[in-house]
């Protein structure tokens, strides 16, 4: 604090900038936040745990897993998902770089486990095989 004549006034106008910077730090912070893309439905995936980030697909790049992955796709969720996989309302466009580039292994811990409080159904009565076939589907949405 800087003391001149009149100490009480520079003490107060030295607290009420403190104020202010501390404002201006709360702004910024808030400003940094993820985009909406990663507030929305796939944010769920960086919740994913160690171990599902290193889960192989056992199906990647097979053009017949792709296609039994589509037709449980449109059984399970193009309701949500449209047809195409671009997200209906609240649910998540699969086409994004977000889901894309998520790992596969995490891709079938998300529809595993789903995120029922966002409406994301689980699908753990599905035998991993179809899981996995859904999540090699997905990948070809690219």
């Amino acid at each position: 604090m800087i003391w001149h004549f009149d100490g009480r006034r520079t003490a107060t106008a030295s607290i009420i900038a403190a104020w202010a910077l501390c404002l201006m730090a709360v702004w910024a912070a808030a400003a940094r936040k993820p985009g909406k893309q990663e507030e929305g439905p796939a944010a769920q995936l960086s919740k994913a745990p160690r171990w599902a980030r290193s889960l192989g697909n056992p199906y990647q790049g097979q053009a017949e897993a792709a296609a039994a992955g589509k037709k449980l796709f449109q059984q399970h969720c193009a309701e949500c998902h449209g047809p195409d996989g671009r997200g209906l309302e609240h649910a998540a466009n699969l086409h994004s770089p977000l889901i894309q580039n998520a790992p596969a292994g995490v891709l079938f811990w998300a529809l595993r486990n789903g995120r029922l409080r966002k409406g994301m159904p689980s699908w753990s009565a599905l035998p991993d095989q179809q899981l996995w076939q859904m999540v090699t589907y997905v990948k070809t949405l690219k």
